[in-house]
């Protein structure tokens, strides 16, 4: 083995050990057909397991998807609460577009709307929360990479990367290490990039306003 081979060995150990602490492969306790095939386990508990590497490697290829398009093409949309801001981050460094809270009925099939938008891609943080988005990209015919648990759906989704995608913490480090790939694939990382690129910046989340 080559020193690169073992120096890109050790870094894709400690990005499985880190997704892994911070709770990417956890799924839900229900399982759909389509998805079996990146569970690894059920645990007693009845949650199932989600494979990791598997995990890695779609994000990876998400990313070379992502970098083949124009970074004003590519839509990112999360209406989770725990989405927003990584995928807030996640456009600030790679200049994709972001739809975070709230997406207007429209956005890709209404060129009357004010917010109009004809994307070449869309990625998606939940299929089930962001079906309306999902929807859309099939009527107008965009490719749509989708973040997806044990329990999703994947209809209408051309590209699965399988993960927990409601979790306080694998949503921020899964758009962190994404973000990274993505910039990788475009050759745009350097030095000075990678060392204020951190997953804390994207772990900032949002209090929930208090209604009076």
């Amino acid at each position: 083995m080559s020193e690169d081979e073992g120096k890109e060995k050790k870094e894709a150990a400690s990005i499985q050990e880190l997704f892994v602490k911070n709770g990417l492969y956890i799924g839900s306790r229900i399982k759909v057909k389509h998805m079996e095939k990146f569970i690894y386990r059920l645990r007693p508990d009845g949650v199932y397991l989600i494979d990791i590497s598997k995990t890695i490697e779609r994000l990876n290829i998400a990313a070379r998807f992502i970098s083949y398009f124009k970074p004003e093409d590519v839509v990112v949309v999360s209406t989770h609460v725990y989405g927003i801001t990584p995928v807030k981050k996640f456009c600030e460094y790679t200049r994709c577009i972001p739809i975070v809270e709230h997406f207007e009925p429209g956005t890709f099939t209404n060129p009357s709307l004010r917010g109009y938008l004809e994307p070449e891609l869309v990625l998606v943080s939940d299929p089930r929360y962001d079906n309306q988005a999902v929807i859309e990209a099939k009527i107008a015919r965009i490719p749509v990479i989708g973040m997806c648990s044990t329990d999703n759906m994947i209809t209408n989704i051309d590209l699965v990367i399988p993960m927990n995608n409601r979790g306080r913490l694998a949503l921020p480090y899964a758009f962190w290490y994404l973000a990274q790939r993505v910039l990788i694939e475009r050759d745009e990382l350097t030095p000075e990039l990678s060392e204020k690129l951190k997953p804390e910046e994207f772990l900032q989340i949002r209090s929930p306003q208090v209604k009076a």
